[in-house]
């Protein structure tokens, strides 16, 4: 899968290059595209039609990767570090799926929530 990934995001990147169309994109035409892709994604599982699933996946994830590559070009982040910053929050919000502790649903959904709110209350007090 990595190497599909990654051949992925390679294609990506020559099409933005080469792509008259594509160089014209900007985040606001992709978040549109992207908003439509999850809305054909919704109504695939709706009908349980896990073909066109797969294909709106891929649509989606092509949105989100373009997405990246724009801020990539414009110097904001890198598809690196929204990766390494996700593998960080889920690690960071699940402890115990890491540290090989079990739990039940409910204490699941207990702790990532109170998680979650802890984090963001030390993120509003790093602001002032």
């Amino acid at each position: 899968m990595k190497e599909k990934f990654q051949e992925l995001y390679e294609t990506l990147k020559i099409d933005r290059n080469k792509s008259a169309w594509s160089k014209k994109n900007d985040f606001k035409q992709r978040i549109e595209e992207l908003s439509s892709e999850i809305e054909e994604i919704k109504q695939a599982i709706e009908k349980n039609d896990t073909e066109n699933l797969r294909e709106e996946l891929g649509d989606a994830l092509w949105d989100l990767l373009f997405l990246i590559i724009i801020a990539e070009e414009k110097k904001l982040f890198t598809g690196k570090e929204v990766i390494s910053e996700t593998i960080e929050k889920l690690k960071r919000r699940k402890p115990w799926i890491f540290n090989g502790e079990k739990v039940s649903v409910e204490e699941e959904i207990k702790r990532w929530n109170k998680t979650k709110i802890l984090e963001k209350q030390n993120k509003v007090q790093r602001i002032k």
